[in-house]
């Protein structure tokens, strides 16, 4: 059984853990976390706002927290490289801290493990960036070590792309993407400060508003994460975001230039081939769903049938993802198909 460790326990850290209890693929043998109270890691993961509780009891002692049956080390290091993974026989590291530095330190722990896996599209130090569905069919092996999950926009939308380019290709197009807020904004109009970037204030002054209370426009990085995987696919296709007023499960809405007419039914029929040969990274929707209704969905991309259409060569679509649990789930296939050639889930 693969032996994973992770390396930041926030919401993805511990989405990830909660997908394990309920897949048991891994081993999770080591948490590293900036935050010193091993109690409150203990209780962050007992009880989420989001998911619920979960059945196991987690308790403490020292400086270890027991699932259940099942005794997991808890570090507090600042570096990822400080942590002695390899007493734990660790196979896979998660990196889900967000923060560079670690993803520049990773480097020293090849050797000590076998593959790191970043769970954010880091500007550098990476050997590639993979995304199940999409390229991975260029995952080697024995030059891919640190590697790359990307985000959970881009995990929504590239399979979606890569459909339509190679079925009917793009000309151009928008993408407008609305996300719930994350942590690191306020709830009372203030300041803002970078978690990922200690010391960095945003310019952007319309992100410290309260998140609560607005949609907030601002950039995304979906394109340059979506470069890493299509060449130059920022030249042809523009993107933004909204921070909305939710919690949780984000939406992408679209509309792309084709090369040549389509009809609708052609559309949906490579999209039901595809869904098909990759059955964990598309799911066809044509309930009448709401956001909420996609809450835990593991899969990277809910493509709604209801709102796709197309005029000529015009395509409109609307994709649905859960930003956390879906992208922790990515995170979780690629592990296995990494390390086995596969995902399970």
């Amino acid at each position: 059984m693969i032996r994973v460790g992770i390396n930041g326990f926030g919401r993805i850290g511990r989405a990830f853990f909660r997908i394990n209890l309920k897949n048991k693929l891994y081993k999770i043998e080591a948490i590293n976390d900036i935050d010193p109270d091993v109690n409150n890691i203990a209780y962050l993961l007992q009880y989420d706002s989001t998911y619920g509780k979960i059945d196991e009891k987690v308790t403490v002692n020292g400086n270890k927290i027991k699932v259940g049956d099942k005794t997991i080390s808890v570090y507090n290091e600042n570096q990822i490289s400080s942590v002695p993974w390899e007493t734990h026989n660790i196979d896979v590291v998660i990196d889900s801290s967000g923060i560079h530095d670690n993803v520049i330190n990773s480097k020293r722990l090849i050797g000590r493990v076998k593959k790191v896996i970043v769970t954010h599209s880091p500007k550098d130090g990476v050997d590639i960036t993979l995304m199940n569905g999409v390229n991975e069919k260029k995952y080697k092996p024995y030059d891919h070590h640190i590697i790359s999950s990307s985000i959970c926009d881009a995990n929504a939308v590239s399979p979606f792309i890569k459909i339509i380019e190679e079925s009917f290709g793009i000309e151009n197009g928008n993408i407008t993407t609305l996300h719930p807020w994350l942590s690191y904004q306020n709830l009372l109009d203030g300041n803002l400060k970078s978690i990922s970037s200690p010391g960095h204030f945003w310019t952007d002054y319309a992100l410290g508003r309260s998140s609560l209370n607005a949609m907030i426009p601002k950039k995304t990085s979906l394109m340059s994460a979506l470069n890493k995987v299509f060449k130059n696919i920022n030249s042809k296709i523009n993107a933004m975001s909204f921070r909305t007023p939710t919690s949780i499960v984000s939406i992408a809405d679209g509309t792309f230039l084709l090369k040549e007419n389509v009809s609708k039914n052609d559309v949906i029929e490579t999209l039901r081939i595809f869904s098909k040969q990759y059955p964990s990274v598309i799911y066809l929707n044509e309930r009448p769903l709401v956001s909420v209704d996609f809450l835990k969905s593991e899969f990277a991309s809910n493509i709604d049938l209801r709102w796709l259409d197309i005029n000529g060569k015009l395509l409109k679509f609307v994709i649905w993802y859960d930003n956390e649990w879906g992208y922790a789930s990515v995170t979780y296939n690629l592990v296995n198909l990494i390390l086995h050639g596969n995902s399970k889930i």
